[in-house]
């Protein structure tokens, strides 16, 4: 029975899982929170490896690749996939929030107790992503230090004589395969860690689906399946990679994120999907925890959809100025909010008070911010996936390029 337990292929062992958790929940209710500590134990492993793998991979990656114009090159082409990528998901969270008017007819009688923070700044976003302390940032997981580090730390090698480049290349590499053979290993406990989770979640805040705020997460829902969409068509265009292929190899990711809601968690998931999809670890090794930290677009959807809900509630109808302000401000709070206590329910705070629309609208949201929550992290991680395949096949394409121009 092992045996042929071991034969099935971990996207099937997680569809399972993920089934039978949702079925579960539902069926027995809050008696699921029993097996909450097995997918607590699941998502501590994930974290666990999580930052020495991002450290190792990133300053092996790029100490491996020909020389500093090479990662000038990639962080260029990453960069400008995310920026381009977020504000299609800014501007698709204010169509939908239009078109399906989640807030329309919604009585706020809830009011928000939390605290509310300012807009960051972006001089201040900058600064607060370089370390006084990397062991401060190592402890904390603060990802964003963490990448920022471990980019100057692969410069450094990549500049040394070739002699010390090349063993300390050696080293940084054992560690990095070290650590992805650790989450090879998590990942054979991922289907009872993944049914875990979603047992005990489904079965703890079921009922909380139906309420008042179904509209809101409905609108979510389907900007977030565009916008899944539109990877799919960037994938095609850059690549000719097809969305089921695709998918079918990248479900590890999709179950992780919708099961722990976790970017950091799913992180080392994501280098594993990347890897399999045959990326270069130069790439995913890079691009993987740079986009994890700047390339978030469910947040936009769902920062520029809450907005929306909140003035549809108080019967505020926004104009072009104030939609095309909203953008901007998503934006930036997607680049920012790493330093922003408490995540994405704060920053729908942030973006609602900045437009002085009720803040009870955010009440009313954290009833259900569980789900939009994993819906949030499953784009955001899964933007990180297509980015990183779409530069590491430009990178190829170009190496085959030049490869066969020296050959002539």
């Amino acid at each position: 029975m092992w045996k042929l337990y071991k034969r099935v292929p971990l996207v099937y062992k997680l569809m399972c899982g993920m089934v039978l958790g949702v079925v579960c929940g539902i069926l027995f209710g809050e008696r699921m929170q029993a097996f909450e500590i097995f997918g607590t134990l699941f998502l501590n492993l994930l974290k666990m490896a999580c930052v020495p793998l991002i450290f190792f991979n990133l300053v092996s990656g790029i100490s491996s690749l020909d020389g500093p114009e090479v990662f000038g090159r990639i962080g260029v082409k990453s960069l400008a996939y995310y920026g381009l990528t977020t504000i299609f998901a800014a501007v698709v969270g204010v169509g939908g929030g239009l078109l399906l008017r989640p807030g329309a007819g919604l009585v706020l009688t809830e009011s928000y107790q939390g605290e509310i923070a300012e807009v960051p700044g972006m001089l201040d976003t900058l600064v607060g992503m370089v370390p006084s302390n990397i062991f401060s940032a190592l402890a904390n997981t603060k990802l964003d230090q963490v990448v920022v580090f471990s980019v100057f730390a692969g410069i450094a090698v990549l500049m040394m004589e070739k002699e010390d480049k090349n063993m300390l290349f050696k080293a940084f590499n054992a560690f990095a395969r070290l650590f992805n053979k650790m989450v090879a290993i998590v990942m054979g406990y991922a289907p009872i860690g993944v049914f875990a989770l979603i047992g005990s979640t489904v079965g703890k805040y079921g009922a909380a689906m139906f309420g008042p705020a179904m509209k809101y997460i409905a609108a979510v829902a389907v900007c977030m399946l565009v916008h899944f969409c539109i990877y799919f068509v960037i994938l095609f265009i850059m690549t000719g990679k097809t969305p089921l292929d695709f998918l079918k190899k990248t479900f590890a990711l999709i179950a992780t994120t919708c099961s722990t809601s976790s970017s950091v968690a799913s992180v080392p998931v994501n280098m594993e999907c990347a890897k399999n999809l045959g990326c270069s670890q130069a790439i995913y090794g890079f691009t993987i925890p740079l986009g994890s930290q700047m390339n978030k677009d469910g947040q936009a959807i769902m920062l520029t959809i809450s907005l929306l809900f909140a003035a549809q509630a108080a019967g505020v109808t926004f104009g072009f100025s104030e939609l095309v302000k909203a953008i901007l401000i998503a934006l930036l709070l997607t680049t920012g909010s790493g330093g922003i206590p408490g995540g994405g329910l704060v920053t729908i705070a942030i973006i609602i008070d900045t437009f002085s629309m009720p803040t009870e609208a955010v009440a009313i949201i954290s009833g259900v911010f569980f789900i939009i929550d994993l819906l949030n992290t499953t784009m955001n991680c899964y933007g990180d996936l297509v980015g990183t395949y779409i530069v590491d096949y430009t990178e190829k394409k170009r190496q085959a390029k030049v490869a066969k121009a020296v050959a002539h």
